[in-house]
């Protein structure tokens, strides 16, 4: 793991802004938010079940010498909306920054495939300034938003939600970035490309063809706004 940090990171010095060191240790397991566990991938880990949840840290600092210059990521999913699996992201925040790992950010994913995973903009944002108050930064690292069966209520709401969390990202000075994950439906997050001919997306901001959808026009009326 330190080789192969050491080996990418050291490789791009200078050169990246931001790395994502850690991606996506949160368990998917509910057991593993209960009696006193603090919601990590253990078994599915090769590193935590190798160093515990110290092999964080020792990421951290390994991209950290590679790249000083370099702002440092952790990377997540479902974190955006309130409940245990956001409690236990900041509580792990905390103890990192209480234990001195070069941690700069969290990256909200924000892959919004069905209608609970939608976030009310101002609970993302309480999030983002949760995040402020420890001295790290956020940033939405993959946004999509399928728009689902109902093309013209979908496209409408794919426009809100893409639209209302660039706004929280323009209004808070410690969230640095927005990405969607992708930009056309023809090769986009939700596409199946592994079947002939392939299945194209819904969930990004240009359609198959390349056009521009509602969110689109959405995300640039917010910066317009801004």
């Amino acid at each position: 793991m330190l080789r192969h940090i050491a080996t990418v990171a050291g490789h791009f010095k200078g050169k990246v802004a931001e790395w994502d060191v850690v991606n996506e240790p949160m368990s998917d397991d509910e057991k593993s938010y209960t009696n006193g566990d603090l919601g990590l991938r253990s078994e599915q880990s090769p590193w935590f079940e190798a160093m515990g949840e110290e092999y964080i840290d020792e990421a951290f600092r390994a991209a950290h010498r590679a790249d000083p210059k370099a702002r440092l990521f952790l990377n997540e999913y479902g974190v955006e909306e309130e409940g245990e699996r956001w409690d236990a992201l900041y509580a792990l925040v905390e103890r990192l920054k209480e234990r001195g790992v070069p941690i700069d950010g969290v990256g909200f994913q924000t892959h919004e495939y069905a209608p609970g995973d939608r976030t009310d903009p101002e609970t993302f944002r309480s999030h983002v300034r949760d995040l402020a108050e420890l001295g790290v930064q956020a940033r939405v690292s993959e946004m999509d938003v399928p728009i689902g069966e109902d093309d013209q209520d979908g496209r409408q709401i794919q426009a809100d939600e893409m639209a209302g969390k660039l706004r929280v990202c323009l209004e808070e000075p410690n969230c640095t970035s927005f990405s969607t994950w992708g930009f056309t439906d023809r090769y986009g997050s939700t596409a199946d490309t592994k079947i002939y001919p392939p299945r194209t997306a819904d969930s990004l901001p240009w359609d198959a063809a390349l056009r521009p959808k509602p969110a689109y026009e959405r995300l640039l009326e917010a910066f317009d706004e801004a």
